[in-house]
């Protein structure tokens, strides 16, 4: 859970354990991400070999925040990206946590994520993307989010 912001840490700690407590065993497979990191995931399927994982170029991604999260599932001691998808979104939603799953263009059901009230516009102006504990000083350039 290295990078991630506190407050989110704290509502994946309750969501792991509401899952847990339902018989669902989870890992955390992505968590904070370098903006270098979220560009080598944007590539594959690009620019390099392999399917498409995400839709966002570093700084685009709440995972350069320190606010997103990617999970798989726990079976019989191995991970596997077979599993109860809906119960998962749903105790992320009742987490205050929004779940890829939810997505219409963009289906990311290992995916929750936390805004913190703001768009990420409105981070990427006030954060460094890939520095979580750095504060803008001036507004940072970007396209409007779409």
């Amino acid at each position: 859970m290295n990078g991630l912001d506190p407050e989110f840490r704290k509502k994946l700690t309750v969501f792991e354990d509401r899952l847990r407590k339902a018989g669902i065993h989870v890992k955390m497979v992505s968590g904070f991400r370098s903006i270098e990191e979220q560009n080598r995931l944007y590539a594959l399927g690009r620019t390099k070999p392999g399917r498409i994982v995400t839709k966002a170029r570093g700084g685009y991604s709440w995972h350069n925040y320190g606010l997103a999260a990617d999970y798989a599932f726990i079976t019989n001691g191995k991970l596997t990206w077979e599993g109860p998808w809906d119960t998962l979104g749903r105790v992320a939603r009742e987490c205050g946590l929004e779940w890829g799953g939810d997505w219409k263009r963009f289906t990311d059901r290992p995916h929750v994520q936390w805004r913190k009230g703001k768009t990420l516009t409105q981070m990427r102006r006030t954060q460094v993307p890939g520095r979580r504990l750095q504060v803008r000083t001036e507004p940072g350039p970007g396209p409007p989010e779409t």
